[in-house]
């Protein structure tokens, strides 16, 4: 039996939505090709064997255009470069050409036949674009006598950011070998649904005549406009010009605020509104806002709305600069701004009919506080030598009893080599260090007698020279000086 393979069954779908997915973009975008000119289907003609009816932009062949079906090109406005698609630069203006011809032989114009009725051109683009699209402009001509009655044909703007496409008032105009040439036609007629009528002769409005030499143009423009602008707000301690975007104040202080606003797109702005949001902790100085602009230099002083409802600035063309500054105490509030540092932001942003832009400076509150730390014992000249006296007193303390223990030991091994048994016994080594119980002896009158036993050495009892040679007194009293 052979073995199923579920991957491959598994990846079936996804490749089949993929099909659909590409199939329907690529369904898309032949509509929009296909809807870009036509009828498609009509039928064309020769430059050498016209029309035997009134039929508009269908010769092939034309000496002067090439196809005639491809009748609507662009160019940057100042250039001769005709083509189907241009790029939108913001701030640049595009001419749009639109060709009209009656292909009607002009052997049908004595007879009235190949004379259109009821001509117009009406012509439409979009007036906005996001970053990526096309703008596709349109154009349709019609007669009423005409077969087919309508042809159209298109030709684009791409722009790789947002843009407005605003028509040049008074742009349109007529170009021909006939009366009505350098007319300028109505521009809000020509993006109406009727469109405006076309001409070869000043009193045939909506007639032309079949044949090349009744044809002609009809230029417009298109300004590409990218409406933006900027927002900088900056604050300084008042009677100061430091203007930055962050600032350190104490409680009490005054700061005065400044916005800044600049038209930087290609179009005038309409709705111009300066608005600020206060934070707690700061009040304004009441009368202290003042605004000025490029048209007026000089400014004025201006209602306090810009707290509210906004500062309406008004229209602002491209280029133009407003300033808006006013004042504002820092509060001696101890609770919103305790010891140390507090940071509050002040907000603003501009309002305009095409967008919204925000910007905000930075006060950081400083509140110095006085705490007395508590105070440590001073050290002084005196007290540093009295330390070092009680130190020495302290150490010759200690040597001094180390030597006298050490006497005490010699002494007590002197009396036991020279035969008293009883005298380490006898003596009490802190007896000798009790100073208060050490007394004098009294004085006892010694007779002038010498006993002849302490004189003489007795012969029962020799004398022991090694005794005699080491002087055990002599020893104590050298160590005592010492």
């Amino acid at each position: 039996m052979k073995k199923i393979n579920f991957k491959r069954i598994l990846l079936l779908p996804v490749v089949a939505l993929a099909f659909v997915f590409a199939f329907l973009q690529f369904k898309e975008a032949s509509a929009v090709e296909e809807d870009s000119w036509g009828p498609q289907n009509r039928k064309v003609y020769t430059w050498d064997a016209p029309a035997d009816h009134v039929v508009f932009n269908s010769i092939e062949n034309n000496p002067f255009l090439g196809d005639e079906r491809n009748f609507v090109r662009i160019r940057e406005a100042g250039t001769d470069n005709e083509v189907d698609e241009i790029e939108a630069i913001p701030g640049k203006e595009y001419q749009v050409s639109v060709y009209y011809h009656n292909d009607a032989s002009a052997s049908l114009n004595e007879s009235g036949k190949g004379i259109s009725r009821n001509t117009y051109l009406r012509v439409e683009f979009p007036t906005y674009l996001e970053a990526g699209q096309k703008a596709l402009i349109k154009a349709y001509i019609t007669a009423s006598n005409a077969d087919p009655q309508t042809v159209y044909d298109s030709t684009y703007l791409k722009t790789n950011t947002p843009v407005y496409l605003n028509y040049v008032p008074n742009s349109a105009v007529i170009s021909n070998n006939g009366t009505t040439n350098g007319t300028v036609l109505s521009g809000e007629a020509l993006r109406s649904k009727e469109g405006v009528a076309l001409g070869h002769y000043d009193t045939m409005w909506g007639m032309i005549p079949g044949c090349n030499e009744y044809g002609g143009y009809v230029n417009f423009r298109i300004k590409v406009d990218q409406p933006d602008f900027e927002i900088d707000k900056k604050v300084t301690l008042d009677g100061t010009e430091n203007w930055q975007d962050e600032i350190t104040a104490a409680p009490g202080d005054t700061l005065k605020f400044r916005i800044h606003y600049k038209n930087t797109g290609t179009t005038e702005q309409t709705g111009v509104t300066v608005h600020d949001v206060f934070p707690e902790g700061l009040n304004y100085v009441s009368g202290s806002t003042f605004a000025s602009s490029t048209r007026h230099p000089e400014g004025d002083k201006t209602p306090e709305s810009l707290f509210g409802d906004g500062l309406g600035l008004g229209a602002m063309i491209a280029g133009e600069e407003a300033w808006v500054t006013y004042k504002a105490t820092v509060t001696d509030d101890n609770k919103l701004f305790p010891c140390g540092d507090t940071v509050v932001y002040n907000n603003a942003f501009v309002a305009t009919h095409s967008g919204k832009n925000t910007d905000s400076t930075k006060i950081v509150v400083h509140r110095v506080c006085n705490i007395t730390p508590t105070e440590l014992p001073t050290t002084g000249p005196g007290e540093i030598i009295m330390a070092v006296a009680v130190v020495l007193v302290i150490g010759g303390g200690g040597y001094y009893f180390y030597r006298s223990r050490k006497m005490l030991k010699k002494a007590t091994s002197a009396a036991g080599v020279s035969g008293s048994a009883n005298m380490s016994s006898d003596i009490n080594a802190d007896d000798l260090f009790k100073r208060e119980e050490v007394k004098p002896a009294e004085e006892t009158p010694v007779a002038e007698t010498t006993s002849p036993a302490e004189t003489a050495p007795s012969a029962e009892a020799p004398v022991n020279p090694a005794a005699v040679a080491e002087k055990p007194e002599d020893d104590i009293v050298k160590d005592s000086i010492l």
